[in-house]
């Protein structure tokens, strides 16, 4: 897993399982990558779905994917949608700006 995520790295797995073990057994599904990054600042959210209940309070989650590993996401519970509980993590990143030439 890279050091630094990008939305790159979450956006192949659309649509498939990310799994939590601790506090308690949740399979999330990865449901939406939005990437609002420009030039300066590399920014996106991705949203996952779980069950509407019991859903995970707000916090620091470990999850298991296949292809991606263990991730390490900050997330929280955005409410419910169509029976589901929809899940945000938020990356916000100021990219290295070069160094002028004078």
């Amino acid at each position: 897993m890279p050091e630094i995520l990008r939305s790159k790295d979450f956006a192949p797995q659309l649509n498939t399982i990310f799994r939590i073990e601790t506090p308690a057994a949740h399979e999330l599904e990865l449901v939406e990558v939005t990437d609002r990054s420009n030039e300066t600042l590399a920014q996106f959210s991705i949203m996952f779905a779980g069950p509407e209940s019991p859903w995970l309070e707000q916090g620091t989650y470990t999850l298991l994917h296949p292809a991606m590993g263990q991730v390490t996401l900050f997330m929280g519970p955005k409410g419910p949608r169509d029976g589901r509980m929809i899940y945000e993590a938020a990356f916000s990143r100021l990219i290295a700006l070069s160094p002028q030439t004078t």
